[in-house]
């Protein structure tokens, strides 16, 4: 079918998830942590599917399906923004999203999820598993999560090297319907953001309400200047 049938006839997507490990989520542990795309009528699930829809035009611009997102300094939501991001892109009829926790110092996603540490992304660069055995699917129908796995040192290395390019290359290329989101460490913290920004089609900033900084947030769009910065996310701005 091609893409004007898939749209006249409001084609959906139904992955089956034949090699994806399962998991089953707890939905009032994810309230417990501000995850409220799943809550309908929720205010900041109105707004998160807004953001969403601006996220999806601009990537139909550019012709890209990946954006990392990042934040000028720790805490200021950045890790909670890329699930909650993640899971309203995936509630979409045509799109399934995968989400990959590329802060290798501190990966936190499958904590916010509810899953026990297991292998991911860090385990794949350092040569001790593939990827096929590290995907998971966390309940949530068109959502594919890639955790981070064992927390490294040389986090920049890892992100700028060959492999992890041809990796990001092939989840670009195998599925251009999905919607892949790179959850990356903090600009002022570390060079990991800017090392893997080459690699994707767009960034997004996160910043906190009246805790993030104007100096730090001009330091970070400073540092983004020639990077495609597709827009700042004001977190807790209500």
């Amino acid at each position: 079918m091609n893409e004007k049938n898939k749209q006249e006839y409001g084609y959906a997507i139904n992955p089956v998830y034949s090699q994806t490990r399962k998991e089953s989520i707890d939905l009032e542990a994810l309230r417990k942590h501000r995850i409220v795309s799943l809550t309908d009528g929720d205010v900041i699930s109105d707004q998160l599917k807004i953001l969403d829809t601006q996220v999806i035009n601009i990537l139909q611009e550019k012709k890209g399906n990946s954006i990392i997102i990042t934040s000028p300094g720790k805490g200021d939501g950045k890790t909670l923004t890329s699930i909650n991001l993640a899971i309203s892109l995936s509630q979409k009829i045509d799109k399934t999203v995968l989400l990959v926790d590329a802060d290798l110092r501190n990966p936190s996603i499958h904590k916010y999820l509810g899953i026990e540490r297991v292998k991911g992304l860090a385990d794949y660069l350092l040569g001790t598993a593939d990827i096929p055995e590290l995907m998971i699917n966390p309940g949530i129908t068109k959502l594919v999560l890639l955790p981070g796995g064992m927390p490294v040192n040389n986090s920049t290395v890892l992100l700028g090297s060959p492999k992890m390019r041809m990796l990001v290359d092939e989840m670009k290329e195998r599925y251009p319907e999905r919607v892949i989101i790179f959850d990356t460490p903090s600009l002022l913290d570390s060079a990991d953001a800017l090392v893997f920004s080459s690699l994707v089609d767009g960034i997004l900033l996160v910043v906190e309400a009246e805790k993030t900084t104007r100096r730090d947030i001009e330091k970070a769009i400073s540092l983004m200047s020639d990077k495609p910065l597709i827009g700042t996310v004001y977190n807790k701005a209500m």
